[in-house]
């Protein structure tokens, strides 16, 4: 999986039965900020991740994958942190 923020490609563990129908460079504007695709898998070109945001800064993200696949492939756990980041850094404000 391509990180399209970082360009760091992630070994990740997939079981999917649906997914995101949304070009690669597309925003999308909704009315909760801006969305665009994150994360593309490679091997399929499928979508994995999504961002939003608002004002310039990031609100929310997602990922289609498993970043806590314990018994196998650890290169997501980042994302982990950033979740954590994303949420002190709103801790005092409104999303």
């Amino acid at each position: 999986v391509l990180d399209r923020a970082t360009n760091r490609i992630d070994i990740t563990s997939h079981n999917h039965g649906f997914a995101v129908d949304i070009a690669h460079n597309e925003l999308k504007e909704t009315d909760f900020g801006t969305v665009h695709v994150s994360h593309i898998c490679l091997n399929d070109d499928v979508v994995e991740g999504l961002e939003l945001t608002r004002d310039g800064r990031s609100v929310a993200f997602s990922v289609q994958y498993h970043p806590e696949a314990a018994a196998g492939p650890h290169d997501a756990e980042y994302l982990f942190d950033r979740f954590a980041d994303l949420m002190s850094a709103n801790r005092k404000g409104v999303l």
